[in-house]
């Protein structure tokens, strides 16, 4: 029987032999993962991806959304972020061979909770299919971005995947901002431990083998949102809102503010944004912001629009004026720079039935928001890019020209 001493250099041998096993799977394993992350720098087959210095998109993402009680909009909604991480098709592989379009904005360009086919950017390409060989459409929309989360998308993306037109839908989220939001900045490159799914995102920019990971576990476990009742993004009973009255003191200075301080900032980052854009020789398209309130009566409802409360200290008149101070600068800056400026702000109807809430559009919205832009931007691109044009160009707008019909007296816009 062996004595102790054999006994104990036998469990030291075993837990070497143990120690030395796990190092050389640890080992294997490193030099796997460097393997795999060489390979996948040269090669990925995941998909088309560009990484920037201070923003990673949300690439290969799908989302559910389920509406309770819903009219406006589908009670299932199912998006899919591509492996560029906005929605749409995957870019082609002669990309520079395609006339190739992305819409920038905030959640109304994004449109996130109606139906992927039925938002503005999807409807906007298939009618300009109709009119155009090698179309490429994608919607770069981010909820809650200004023009700071654009520049960034602009600086660092667009300006490596340059797309031959950029659309940018502007004006809801330039109100009262002089600084960037978290909207703005929250797909962040720093590591963040709040989930699996942000953590793999953050690591992803740093490794090729995060990102296939990422990816892997987007396909297979898609995010899943229960949206149910009354809510701030959900859709909106108008009726349900209060009035507000304000004086003629209390308007007076809530425009002086907005006019003197938020809306020149405004004016500097547009500038900034349309300057990035052309120096990547991508030509902007400029649409102004529309929403439903007004001095109208919503011809759904029957409701006075210009009285209910809109946001903290204002009703919908002052809302509307305010809104059309951050829209004249756009119409004013897309003037003087020759932009193309498409003045939804003042084309789109002021009907409840356009509008699941008080700016984001329905299904019938988006169609509609769509058509408009379409009757403009087809002949407008149809001279910029013969080429790709199936019929000759027809009209005459050109860039720098806003487009608008003056609104009648009885839907003041």
């Amino acid at each position: 029987m062996p004595g102790p001493e054999v006994s104990q250099a036998t469990k030291s041998a075993r837990l070497k032999n143990v120690g030395k096993n796990i190092s050389l799977i640890l080992v294997s394993l490193l030099i796997s993962l460097a393997i795999c992350e060489v390979a996948l720098r040269f090669y990925n087959p995941l998909g088309f991806r560009i990484k920037g210095d201070d923003i990673i998109l949300p690439a290969n993402k799908t989302e559910i959304l389920y509406h309770d009680k819903v009219t406006k909009i589908d009670p299932v909604v199912v998006h899919h972020n591509n492996s560029l991480g906005f929605k749409g098709p995957e870019p082609p592989k002669d990309f520079a061979d395609w006339l190739t379009i992305v819409t920038v904005g905030g959640s109304t360009t994004e449109c996130l909770e109606i139906a992927a086919d039925k938002t503005w950017p999807y409807q906007l390409g298939v009618k300009l299919q109709q009119n155009f060989n090698k179309l490429w459409l994608n919607n770069a929309g981010f909820c809650g971005h200004s023009t700071y989360g654009h520049y960034i998308l602009m600086k660092n993306f667009l300006s490596k995947l340059k797309p031959k037109v950029a659309v940018f839908l502007l004006g809801i989220n330039e109100v009262g901002v002089s600084n960037p939001r978290e909207f703005d900045t929250r797909m962040s490159t720093k590591l963040s431990f709040r989930s699996l799914d942000k953590f793999l995102a953050s690591l992803a920019y740093h490794s090729e083998v995060a990102a296939a990971s990422l990816n892997l576990y987007r396909y297979l476990f898609p995010k899943s949102v229960q949206l149910q009742g009354q809510r701030k993004m959900g859709e909106l009973d108008l009726t349900t809102l209060a009035n507000m009255w304000l004086s003629p003191g209390e308007k007076a200075a809530l425009l002086k503010t907005h006019a003197e301080k938020y809306a020149p900032a405004y004016e500097v980052r547009l500038r900034r944004l349309l300057q990035i854009t052309r120096e990547n020789q991508i030509i902007p398209v400029l649409l102004t912001q529309p929403v439903v309130y007004g001095p109208v009566q919503d011809d759904l409802t029957g409701l006075d629009l210009s009285k209910i409360v809109v946001a903290n200290g204002m009703n919908g008149e002052i809302g509307w004026q305010v809104l059309e101070l951050y829209n004249d600068v756009t119409r004013r800056v897309g003037a003087e720079a020759g932009v193309l400026v498409i003045d939804e702000a003042r084309e789109m109807p002021k009907s409840s039935r356009y509008y699941y809430d008080l700016m984001h559009f329905s299904n019938a919205g988006a169609e509609k928001f769509a058509e408009i832009a379409a009757q403009v931007l087809t002949p407008y691109l149809a001279r910029k890019f013969r080429s790709f044009a199936k019929t000759a160009p027809a009209g005459q707008v050109t860039a720098g020209q806003v487009t608008a019909t003056p609104a009648p007296s009885s839907q003041a816009r």
